[in-house]
């Protein structure tokens, strides 16, 4: 088992204890076991066309902002 530092400790009010901590390689650990930081996400379909369509919403919106900023002042 790698050596662990502590970086943080915390004691709920109903008594629950948890402690954060770093070994050398920097892996995080929350009491001593370690934490999974890499995990791969899976969403629903409908979320991924929702932040497509909000992508190219946001795109669209951007330029036509950039053209209002350039057009010239009557």
């Amino acid at each position: 088992m790698p050596k662990i530092e502590m970086i943080f400790s915390h004691e709920s009010a109903s008594g629950g204890k948890g402690e954060l901590g770093i070994d050398e390689g920097g892996k995080l650990y929350w009491n001593e076991k370690a934490v999974v930081t890499e995990q791969q996400v899976k969403l629903s379909w409908w979320v991924n066309c929702a932040i497509i369509v909000g992508g190219f919403a946001t795109l669209i919106i951007a330029v036509f902002e950039v053209l209002m900023y350039f057009k010239p002042s009557s």
